[in-house]
């Protein structure tokens, strides 16, 4: 009964939005680059920079307008460094994200004790928190009243995933990223820039990335510690690729990642398991994700084989 009492309270509707919040703006950092053509691997260590840069900027600053500004350059910095190395170097986009990964792995610890002298958190130096959002009446409601009384960059999210599907449908620019990432020889036959187009969408990928850093450094914890993004930015990758570059089902499956996330969390104090193995879920359910989405599109590929 405790179990089922956890899974229907307001508390774990609460943290499972919370948990959503930066694997959301991951998916659709991964959106915007798998639409152009890229697979952004890059989008982990974009997140977990941008994250400390917001939350330095906010602390020397007094102000979280400018930490998520800085954060969100930060995002953009990481993606035209992907679209040079991929364009210009000529290098793997998928290598190459790798080793950003890497670099921004030494690179966090690094500006922290060059700025700090310290090399795992930045508690010495609280980030300015980004102010939460709570609406007169309907804050009120029963469980889905937690709705309205979240952080600033929840209402962000929504209109993002609301404003992505206008302008890759609707807009000029959002029609040529998806030529460009559709069949890119037809898109440069009739004289569309490949490289423009696919650096345009790494930069609206860095801005999603950069978001998603700030929240958890700025809002989820008011520090930035170097473990915190905890593989985010290949969960966000995982629930793209199960929303099949659809922002509406995108945003679904980020939310069930995030569900899953806030179980593992809260299940430690109702069931007598190991909370290492709990925290394992999470990661388990990416793979399994990804398992089934290569074996429905198999399965497709198969159909449409037949059919032809």
């Amino acid at each position: 009964m405790k179990i089922f009492e956890m899974l229907f309270s307001e508390e774990f509707f609460y943290t499972s939005i919370q948990l959503t919040i930066p694997i959301l703006f991951a998916a659709l950092a991964a959106l915007i680059s798998n639409k152009a053509g890229i697979l952004n691997i890059n989008i982990e260590g974009s997140m977990s920079v941008s994250a400390l840069i917001g939350a330095l900027i906010s602390f020397f600053t007094q102000s979280y307008i400018w930490g998520i500004l800085g954060g969100i350059g930060t995002g953009i910095l990481m993606g035209i460094l992907l679209s040079i190395c991929t364009h210009k170097l000529k290098t793997s986009s998928v290598l190459t994200g790798v080793a950003l990964n890497i670099f921004a792995t030494g690179f966090v610890v690094f500006l922290m004790y060059s700025i700090l002298g310290t090399k795992g958190d930045t508690t010495s130096a609280p980030s300015y928190a980004i102010p939460y959002i709570k609406i007169p009446y309907l804050k009120d409601i029963p469980i889905i009243g937690v709705l309205f009384e979240q952080n600033l960059l929840f209402y962000i999210a929504i209109i993002s995933v609301i404003s992505i599907s206008t302008f890759l449908n609707k807009t000029k620019m959002g029609l040529l990223i998806k030529a460009v990432g559709y069949n890119p020889i037809a898109a440069k036959s009739v004289g569309i820039s490949i490289e423009k187009i696919q650096l345009i969408a790494l930069i609206i990928a860095g801005v999603f990335a950069g978001l998603g850093g700030v929240f958890l450094s700025m809002s989820y914890l008011s520090t930035y510690n170097s473990g915190m993004i905890a593989g985010r930015g290949f969960i966000g990758l995982a629930a793209e690729a199960m929303g099949a570059g659809q922002p509406l089902l995108t945003m679904i499956f980020a939310f069930i990642f995030g569900i899953v996330s806030a179980f593992a969390i809260n299940a430690q104090t109702a069931l007598n398991i190991p909370y290492e193995l709990l925290n394992t879920l999470p990661y388990l359910m990416t793979i399994l994700a990804l398992v089934i989405y290569s074996i429905s599109k198999l399965k497709k590929q198969k159909n449409s084989r037949r059919v032809k």
